[in-house]
């Protein structure tokens, strides 16, 4: 197959070449763990830069938060992801100095991360004490045929000398050296020490212990090949691999390692029966090398591209970054219904490994149109933390319905800054809307009787409980919802927030229509949850009469009660140093200001583009644009899809390109912490909703492209009621072709289109976009 360059990440053309975003860059996943592409003799040394490590999808530990003043509810424990020993670390021992205990110098000399197939090969230029030099070339991929395997082979030449090499592999350290900070609230700023056992097996295997949750995990490493100069050794009694190797100048000796990290458990449940799951690592590598399972990883990445590529004429740059992008997310997503998607992917230790609404806002729409299965999982993981929610709920002085943690891995509130955290209670309906976006788009009716109805019937209880009817003024008889932080927060504790009020309005609706269509369909599911009539009459009332502030005077959507009368922060003359505001000022400062740190009010005009005709939304758009700092990764790609609603597109393609790039360029100045993946997932938002302006409408799913004019060509590929089509826009003309499934009509604006079998349907736009 021949290579495609728009699928390959050179480090050549990276603008930021730093150790510690490089290894956020080429960064190996498979939503169950992730590798940072490290310096291979780092380990756990600090005489090289950077932040090595193995990040497994919800294995972390707990440490106690300490509170001048901690009351009642607030969260008792941190949960950070916890840094486990990085398997692409290996020792080298010439002249009899080991690297790991004398530094080598090591330079980078080259990095290509293969897209299409998953595959990353790194060249290094090694240098001993005494001048020695050799290369050393990595070629690793993370496996996506079975996601708890992760593959290594080394390349070692000789460059300057003859002579002896031993090369070893063992792991004498649990690698958990995440970097403190006071600065930055993003990064993680604690850390516990690991556990280390070794088991008796075949290959040297390790159980990893945490210290306060009582998680273990069985790492594995087994070496894939048959050289007889490989042994299985013991030093310092630590099981590991050793090769002595005989090197000439030009000689090439290759060496494969498979490592397996199996499944996240109670601790008490490995220890008490260690050797099933050593078994089960084992068969991991039963007559398997480093070429046939790195095929089956590959077949699994071209079948992925096959249903998620997008393909872009007119920008290469832009292709490939879109397509990192969109690699990115599918390695961040947990898949297993019992993870999610850390903030950060599976790249670095950036917000603790939490996961938050960015799932469900901005990643979930990815999947849900192109992966559905793993869309499912994540929404799985939610409904598996629904008795932690309720808790949650009943420490918030809520008796009724459940309350989703703001951050968290566990299920459990880790949040430790109530204002920006537990007060962003619109969590709750963001997780409904993306649980009604699934059924609509999948008609995936098992999992709304199984799982979707008793999510949104639950987070609809919240609502109930939580607002109340006003007694006066203009709020008279409407449902209220008080003291409560939207999205942008640099705007906290507030009343009616307008974006919470109309998400909790929506979550209301759906649990109403979700529960007529049960009443016909499986009555017994709303006996089983005790859904009377009563209560969805109360849920129907609340949702009708849900007040929605609106400033009169200025015509636009009032962010919540007060925030026309507070004063509007210079952002202007702000200097650009001081950004993001959130790490120079106190947030009794920004509270007190018209600023916004993201989207907010926005979003709601983003997520029911039928709320608003298109002059209110420019009235709106105008208001709020002014007074946005973009200091969230999350803002932009809102901003993007917004502008081309309004037919403005240049502001729509400028912060597109912020979007689409921001990783690669190191935009927002912390990649070095990990991947933003919310953005990722923005980027297909800005394309797919926004430029190609694909809604799933009144009628069925709606296209009205706004084509822009730096490119020739866009084309992508979505699922939608068990069909696929594929979407191919060029400047004058879009074309609708279904791939999958039974004839369909969709729309062209208001234009019903109707496909069947693979027959193209080729639409003139009827206005060219320049």
């Amino acid at each position: 197959m021949a290579i495609d360059d728009q699928y390959q990440i050179h480090l050549q053309k990276l603008t930021n070449k730093e150790q510690p975003v490089t290894e956020t860059i080429y960064a190996l996943g498979n939503g169950h763990m992730g590798v940072r592409a490290s310096n291979p003799l780092q380990g756990n040394s600090d005489n090289y830069e950077g932040n090595p490590g193995l990040f497994v999808n919800g294995f972390y530990d707990l440490s106690p938060i300490t509170y001048g003043e901690r009351y009642f509810g607030y969260p008792r424990n941190n949960q950070t992801i916890s840094q486990l020993p990085d398997p692409r670390f290996l020792i080298l021992e010439v002249d009899g100095v080991r690297s790991d205990q004398t530094p080598f110098r090591v330079e980078t000399v080259d990095k290509n991360l293969d897209m299409e197939t998953g595959l990353l090969v790194e060249t290094f230029r090694i240098t001993t004490p005494k001048q020695k030099m050799l290369t050393l070339t990595l070629q690793s991929f993370m496996s996506q045929s079975d996601y708890h395997l992760y593959v290594v082979r080394y390349e070692i030449r000789a460059l300057n000398f003859s002579g002896k090499v031993t090369l070893l592999k063992q792991h004498n350290y649990v690698n958990q050296s995440i970097p403190n900070s006071n600065e930055d609230v993003r990064r993680a700023q604690r850390h516990n020490p690991l556990g280390q056992v070794y088991m008796p097996a075949d290959s040297p295997t390790m159980l990893i212990e945490t210290q306060k949750s009582q998680l273990g995990i069985l790492m594995m490493f087994h070496y894939l090949g048959g050289d007889p100069r490989m042994k299985m050794v013991s030093r310092n009694n630590i099981p590991c691999y050793q090769v002595q190797l005989d090197l000439t100048p030009g000689k090439l000796e290759q060496f494969a390692f498979g490592y397996s990290l199996g499944n996240i458990h109670a601790l008490m449940t490995v220890e008490m029966g260690p050797d099933f799951y050593i078994k089960k690592s084992l068969e991991r590598f039963h007559e398997q090398n480093f070429a046939k399972l790195f095929e089956a990883s590959a077949n699994h990445m071209r079948h992925f591209w096959q249903d998620s590529d997008i393909v872009i004429d007119g920008d290469p740059t832009l292709q490939r970054g879109i397509r990192f992008n969109l690699f990115h997310l599918y390695q961040a997503a947990g898949r297993d219904g019992v993870t999610d998607v850390p903030a950060k992917g599976m790249t670095g230790p950036g917000y603790e490994g939490h996961y938050f609404w960015d799932t469900e806002m901005y990643m979930l729409p990815f999947f849900i149109y192109t992966q559905p299965e793993i869309a499912k999982a994540l929404l799985t993981y939610r409904f598996s933390i629904l008795d932690e929610a309720r808790q949650h709920a009943r420490e918030m002085g809520i008796e009724s319905g459940v309350l989703y943690p703001w951050r968290t891995i566990n299920g459990e509130e880790a949040s430790a800054y109530y204002p920006a955290g537990t007060a962003q209670v619109h969590i709750n309906a963001d997780i409904a809307y993306a649980t009604d976006l699934y059924i609509q788009v999948t008609q995936d009716t098992d999992f709304l009787e199984n799982y979707g109805f008793e999510m949104i019937i639950s987070t609809a209880r919240f609502w109930l409980a939580f607002g109340n009817y006003g007694e006066q003024g203009k709020q008279r008889n409407k449902f209220v919802i008080n003291a409560v932080t939207g999205p942008d927060e640099y705007t906290a504790l507030v009343d009616n927030n307008y974006y919470t009020n109309r998400m909790a309005q929506n979550n209301l609706f759906i649990a109403v229509k979700y529960a007529k269509q049960l009443q016909k369909e499986n009555p017994t599911k709303l006996a089983d949850l005790g859904v009377s009539e009563e209560e969805i009459v109360a849920f129907q009332t609340a949702a009708n009469k849900m007040y929605l502030p609106y400033d009169d005077d200025l015509q636009i959507k009032m962010q919540d009660d007060s925030s026309p009368n507070r004063p509007v922060f210079d952002i202007a003359n702000e200097p650009r140093e001081n950004f993001p505001l959130l790490l120079h000022y106190h947030p009794l400062v920004l509270y007190r200001y018209r600023v916004n740190k993201q989207a907010d009010t926005l979003m709601s005009d983003f997520l029911f583009p039928f709320d608003q005709d298109e002059p209110q939304l420019q009235r709106d758009y105008d208001y709020y644009e002014k007074i946005t700092t973009h200091d969230s990764s999350l803002s932009r790609a809102i901003f993007s899809v917004l502008a081309n609603r309004i037919h403005n597109p240049e502001k729509a393609y400028s912060y597109f390109m912020d979007t689409a790039l921001m990783d690669l360029t190191d935009l927002q100045g912390n990649s070095a912490d990990g991947i933003h993946a919310a953005n990722m997932g923005g980027t297909w938002l800005s394309l797919i909703y926004g430029f190609a302006g694909m809604h799933a409408g009144i009628n069925g799913l709606t296209f009205d492209p706004q084509f822009p004019s730096e490119w020739l060509f866009l084309s992508f590929k979505v699922k939608y009621h068990k069909r696929q089509i594929k979407v191919a826009i060029q400047r004058q003309e879009v074309t609708f072709t279904l791939l999958v499934g039974k004839s369909i009509n969709i729309f062209y604006r208001e234009q019903e289109v109707k496909l069947v079998d693979s027959t193209p349907v080729t639409i003139h736009l009827t206005e060219l976009q320049v």
